[in-house]
This record gives C-alpha cells, sequence and structure tokens, in this order.
C-alpha cells in the first residue's frame, strides 16, 4: 500500500446495482474517507458531521493516500484529483433494467416515498424520469448532463465510457466479480450481500441507513420484465452488450 505506483481504483455506482454491497466490503479492509472515499449525498454527510473537508479541496498528501474513490457523483477524470504515477482502475456493474426498477421501487416504498400503487408510481415518475437511466448514467459520466437526444447517439457514448473501464460486470455475475476484485485489491472474499429485501444484515456505522431492512412490495414477473424492457431499450442493449463483452482482466 505504500507504493506509489499502485493502482486507484474508481468505481462508478448505478444506483440499485449491487454497490452497497461492494462498498460495505471495502469499508471493512479500508480506511473510509481516507482510503475510501464516498462521492454521494451520504458521503458528503459523512464528512460535514465530522468536520472533514471534501476530497478535492484536501492536501496533495492527503490525496495521495487514497486507494478506492466511489459513488454515484463520479465522472470520468476524477483520477486526476490523485496525485502520482497511479494507473486510474475504473470498473462498474450493470443490471437487468427490469430487476432494478423493482428493486429501486421496494427501496423506495420501505423508506415511504412511493405509494402503494406501483402502476401509479411506474407510469407517474419512474418511466418519464427513469427509462434508460444506465445508459444516461453513464453518459453523463463521460460528457456531462447536456446530452443528445438521440438513444443511439446515448447508448454509444455509454459503451465509449464503459470500454474505458478495467473491468465490467452484470449483477447476475456479481458473486464472481466481488472474487475477482477482492482477489485484484488483495483483500478478502469475505463479502456478504446487503439491503437484499428482508435482510437485516447491518450496514458499515458510516451509513445513515446502517439498520434499514427493506420490503418486498413488488416481485418481478415476466409481463412486468417484457413491460419495463419495452420502455428501457437502451438499458437492455447495454446490458446485453456488457455479457457479450469479456473484458482482458478477467480472463
Amino acid at each position: 500500500m505504500n507504493d506509489s505506483a499502485r493502482p486507484l481504483w474508481i468505481f462508478l455506482h448505478v444506483p440499485k446495482c449491487g454497490g452497497t454491497t461492494l462498498k460495505a466490503h471495502l469499508e471493512r479492509h479500508f480506511t473510509m474517507d481516507e482510503q475510501l472515499v464516498e462521492f454521494s449525498d451520504w458521503g458528503r454527510r459523512y464528512r460535514r458531521d465530522r468536520g472533514r473537508p471534501e476530497f478535492a479541496d484536501r492536501s496533495p498528501e492527503e490525496r495521495a493516500r487514497a486507494e478506492i474513490l466511489a459513488g454515484h457523483q463520479l465522472d470520468y477524470g476524477v483520477h486526476r484529483l490523485v496525485p502520482g504515477a497511479r494507473e486510474p482502475r475504473y470498473f462498474t456493474v450493470v443490471r437487468d433494467p427490469a430487476e432494478r426498477c423493482v428493486s429501486l421501487y421496494n427501496f423506495r416504498w420501505s423508506r415511504g416515498y412511493a405509494p402503494d400503487d406501483f402502476e401509479a408510481w411506474y407510469d407517474g415518475w419512474y418511466r418519464p424520469e427513469q427509462s434508460d437511466h444506465i445508459v444516461r448514467f453513464f453518459a453523463e459520466r463521460l460528457y456531462g448532463a447536456n446530452l443528445p437526444s438521440d438513444p443511439a447517439q446515448r447508448l454509444a457514448m455509454a459503451q465509449q465510457l464503459l470500454s474505458l473501464c478495467w473491468f465490467v460486470t452484470t449483477t447476475d455475475r456479481w458473486n464472481e466479480g466481488l472474487d475477482f476484485l477482492s482477489d485484484a485489491m488483495g483483500i478478502p472474499a469475505d463479502w456478504r450481500h446487503y439491503r437484499a429485501a428482508g435482510d437485516s444484515i447491518p450496514l458499515p456505522a458510516s451509513h445513515p441507513s446502517q439498520r434499514e431492512v427493506l420490503r418486498r412490495r413488488v416481485t418481478l414477473d415476466d409481463a412486468l420484465r417484457q413491460r419495463i424492457h419495452t420502455d428501457s431499450p437502451g438499458d437492455v442493449a447495454l446490458v446485453d452488450w456488457v455479457r457479450a463483452r469479456r473484458w482482458p482482466a478477467a480472463d
């Protein structure tokens, strides 16, 4: 860990795509907000509550201690904040959009942020706000929020970013991905799945919803899967593209 040429790991965390399990695992092996730095609303809350500066405002010596940058609010190029000749290893995980949709609904419903009526939530919020969210997430990480309206261009932008990543996988292969990443980082593969509906494994103390238990209001079936796939064709195409492509680092 004292080698200035060690890799810098950067996790682009698409919401509801298995990232909480990874970051909870990493926090067991890396010092929170020094080696493992969270770029999200709760990461900023963690720093504010402890009087810690934002990462960009720290001295070069402090920023050089980072091993992993992670979160929903990272853009490609953030590695330039870390001094030294470090190899940036961007990585991420993507999820079938239908599975992500149902997970997101159950998550928001458990917190009281979604109505009991799934249909009202889907038609009134999810479809206009979240359709092809995964494609938009990656395109914005590379190009910013002012994206072209053409879905094909957005998909190409998302694929371009993923092509720059050191490793990409899907949630249906996440167990193998967690083992692979743990080995590459030199830490034990002693991860556990967090935030599965009905699961009460406590999150690390740094997390603001440490003991939250999510409930399952909606279960995915074939008809609902097809409906969501029809409304998010770009996300379906991107996940299929990832499944068809082998990242050399994992071979």
